[in-house]
């Protein structure tokens, strides 16, 4: 009862700053978004079959250890990100927050019983820190490339982007399961 209570005045504080908006019109945008996430979610799949095929990397003339699993993540998270805003345009919000986007998810799809496990937030919450992550380092980073390449970012695995790759599909098709009811 505390966490719906707690969800609920942060809500009422997002919208007081408009960092979330409540208007009926947003429920158009419900498809739109959905659309959107699985064209991202295309995107990431692609980046990791670049990263992940000699044949490919010859056709584009990439070099042999072109990879690109750093973007697998973060393009894996905004497909994940992009299918929430959908869930929240079915209620008739916008979101100008991934942390109010959350919130608004969490109370709605988890705690009013709209199908949503806690376990989506939370890889939906994981896969947004590493984003975050690595945004904030590409910016400390800028103009230093030599120490970007080499020592300021972490090496990112493979199995980070499949992990987030799988991710993003279980969590996508849990929205648009949600859509549809």
């Amino acid at each position: 009862m505390k966490r719906i209570a707690l969800l609920n005045r942060k809500i009422k504080s997002y919208l007081k700053k408009k960092q979330l908006i409540q208007s009926q019109e947003f429920v158009k945008l419900e498809k739109p978004y959905l659309l959107k996430s699985r064209k991202n979610f295309t995107v990431a799949n692609m980046l990791m079959k670049v990263s992940d095929s000699e044949e490919l990397k010859k056709v584009l003339r990439l070099s042999n250890n072109f990879e690109m699993y750093d973007w697998v993540i973060v393009v894996s998270y905004y497909s994940m990100y992009v299918s929430a805003l959908s869930a929240l345009a079915k209620l008739g919000f916008k979101s100008k927050s991934h942390a109010a986007t959350l919130l608004v998810l969490e109370y709605n799809y988890v705690h009013q019983m709209k199908g949503l496990e806690i376990k989506h937030l939370e890889n939906l919450s994981k896969a947004y820190a590493l984003s975050e992550f690595l945004v904030n380092k590409l910016m400390q980073t800028k103009g230093r490339r030599e120490t970007a390449q080499y020592e300021a970012t972490p090496e990112i695995s493979k199995e980070s982007a499949l992990a987030s790759l799988k991710d993003a599909d279980e969590f996508i098709t849990r929205m648009e399961e949600i859509m549809r009811d």
